[in-house]
C-alpha cells in the first residue's frame, strides 16, 4: 500500500482523505492491538502523505489511538452515537470539495459516503467484507487493507 491512484502529478487533481478510524481500527467488534494499530496508522500516513487528512472518532477509540495518530491530521471528536463519525466526515468532505478537492480518499466501507460521489471522485480503502455495495459502485477505485492478525476487545464506539 505504498502508492495509490491518489499519487498524481496532474496540477488540477487535488486529493484529501477522510478516515473513519473506528471502521479501520476495529475489526469484528475488536480493536487492533497497539502494535497493529501503529503499523496500520504508519502505513496510512505514508500512503496519504501530501494530502489533508480528517479523522473522526468517539472518545473511547481516541484514547486508544491518540498517541499513534500522525501530526497534522485534523480530528473531529464526535459523540458516541451511530453514524456520528460518518456524518462529521461527510460534512468535512463536502467542505473540502467546495474548496476544490477533486478526489477524496475514504477510509471506510460505509454506504453513507456515497453522498460524496456527487461532489468528487471517491477512492475507498477498507477491509474485505466491510465495503457496502452502494459505496463499491460509487467508488472510482477500491483498495483493501490486509487482514489483521491480533485483536483485542473493543468498547462501544460512535
Amino acid at each position: 500500500m505504498s502508492e495509490g491512484p491518489w499519487q498524481s502529478d496532474h496540477p488540477r487533481v487535488r486529493f484529501a482523505a477522510l478516515l473513519d478510524i473506528e471502521n479501520t481500527a476495529i475489526v469484528g467488534g475488536r480493536l487492533l492491538q497497539a502494535p497493529q494499530r501503529r503499523d496500520l496508522l504508519n502505513t496510512l500516513h505514508r500512503a496519504l502523505t501530501g494530502m489533508p487528512v480528517r479523522v473522526a472518532t468517539g472518545t473511547h477509540v481516541l484514547k486508544a489511538t491518540m498517541s499513534d495518530l500522525p501530526r497534522g491530521w485534523g480530528l473531529s471528536l464526535v459523540p458516541t452515537q451511530p453514524d456520528a463519525a460518518d456524518l462529521a466526515l461527510i460534512e468535512a468532505g463536502l467542505q473540502l470539495a467546495g474548496c476544490g478537492v477533486t478526489d477524496l480518499v475514504v477510509l471506510s466501507g460505509d454506504h453513507a459516503f456515497v453522498a460524496l460521489a456527487a461532489h468528487s471522485r471517491l477512492h475507498v480503502i477498507t477491509r474485505p467484507g466491510q465495503l457496502s455495495n452502494a459505496l463499491r459502485l460509487a467508488a472510482t477505485t477500491v483498495t483493501y487493507l490486509p487482514a489483521p492478525q491480533t485483536l483485542t476487545p473493543a468498547r462501544a464506539t460512535a
